[in-house]
């Protein structure tokens, strides 16, 4: 199983070589790395930005999508969304720029909800593997800024509760029997608000999310996404 990295920033190291080496010199400094995934939870077709360079060079970022893996600097860096250019105005808008300070060698994800930096937000990725040959790692996070506190289900046997905007859980084991019945609920309510079918594959691990507003209609309904971390 590997851990999916579907892009890669090219983190510069800077070397100092010398032809005699003097006591007292200065260690050179490196630059250490992190992994990102971003994950688009609105209903922008987007692209993404790293101190002003893009890194999603090959296609869109469409709703629902998310990136996989980027391998990005260490430390404070700030990222830019923007809308994919428009053919009928020629303009790519940019939509807002977020400061991320990331602990060196470890997996995050960045939710892009809407179109603010307020309700943009990221997560430590706890990624472990499942060996087992029935069951799967999956995971909820509330992404829908305005749905409150949720309850999310898969089949009868796994259940996240009382998630409110920007939580998320930890990642739990569930068998993969089939298609697995999911459910999204509001916290306390027994009335799913979302529910469904997905295939679930052993050995791999899952983030399923809340994204749109309750009460919104077509595109900005309430609604579940995911996405594999792990494969």
């Amino acid at each position: 199983m590997n851990i999916r990295i579907t892009g890669l920033f090219l983190v510069a190291l800077i070397a100092a070589f010398a032809s005699c080496k003097k006591s007292g010199d200065v260690p050179v400094a490196v630059t250490l790395a992190d992994s990102l995934n971003i994950v688009n939870a609105s209903t922008n077709t987007i692209n993404y930005y790293l101190n002003g360079t893009r890194l999603n060079n090959n296609s869109n970022l469409y709703p629902g999508g998310s990136s996989g893996y980027y391998y990005v600097p260490t430390g404070t860096q700030t990222y830019q969304v923007k809308k994919a250019f428009d053919p009928a105005t020629s303009v790519v808008q940019q939509l807002f720029s977020i400061p991320l300070d990331l602990e060196a060698h470890h997996y995050y994800s960045l939710f892009i909800t809407d179109d603010t930096a307020a309700h943009a937000f990221y997560i430590k990725d706890a990624l472990r593997p499942e060996n087992r040959t029935d069951t799967c790692l999956v995971r909820f996070v509330n992404a829908s800024p305005n749905s409150g506190s949720l309850d999310f289900a898969v089949g009868d046997t796994l259940k996240f509760s009382n998630k409110a905007f920007t939580d998320t859980s930890d990642f739990r084991p569930v068998g993969v029997s089939g298609l697995k019945a999911i459910a999204l609920y509001q916290s306390g309510s027994a009335e799913p608000l979302v529910s469904g079918h997905y295939p679930l594959v052993a050995g791999r691990s899952y983030t399923f999310y809340a994204k749109g507003k309750k009460g919104g209609s077509g595109n900005t309904a309430l609604n579940l996404g995911v996405t594999l971390n792990y494969n």
